[in-house]
């Protein structure tokens, strides 16, 4: 039992000298802000938000469309078309309103699309990450033979 100890104790300091030369190498220094990751989750966020506009103004152009097909319904002849306009104002208004709040609906929408391709553009550019420190190779034979030590100490 003595001796299981003390190999593996023996085991663990021949392991950690390699992993204490892992930890100390120094990546290398970056040359200002990193711009393009700001860049990327700054558009997504705008590609979100423009997201929550057109829903908002989607929402308000169903509504308005909700309220003219109640009035069509309820009344028929206040929707009657002269010259491609409803005769009566209050049914002009809603029908403005709902072309109105479609449009920006579809701005938003066009806005979002847009933004989410660049976003997702720069995340792919920014995949190839060359700032990461190099890696350390271990020394093969050196490796074996703490191996190789270790399994004659058990």
């Amino acid at each position: 039992m003595k001796y299981s100890c003390l190999g593996l104790l023996l085991l663990l300091a021949l392991l950690a000298g390699p992993l204490e030369a892992q930890q100390s190498a120094t990546p290398t220094p970056r040359k200002g802000p990193p711009v393009i990751k700001l860049a990327k989750w700054s558009l997504l966020g705008i590609a979100g938000g423009l997201g929550l506009y057109a829903l908002e103004h989607s929402t308000r152009a169903e509504k308005a469309y909700s309220e003219l097909r109640a009035i069509c319904i309820a009344t028929p002849m206040r929707c009657d078309h002269h010259r491609n306009r409803y005769g009566d104002e209050g049914a002009e208004r809603l029908y403005q309103r709902a072309i109105a709040e479609d449009r920006r609906a579809q701005l938003g929408i066009f806005g979002g699309q847009a933004t989410l391709f660049g976003s997702v553009g720069l995340f792919i550019y920014d995949l190839r990450d060359d700032r990461t420190p190099t890696t350390i190779p271990y020394p093969g034979p050196a490796r074996r033979t703490n191996f190789v030590l270790a399994t004659v100490i058990f």
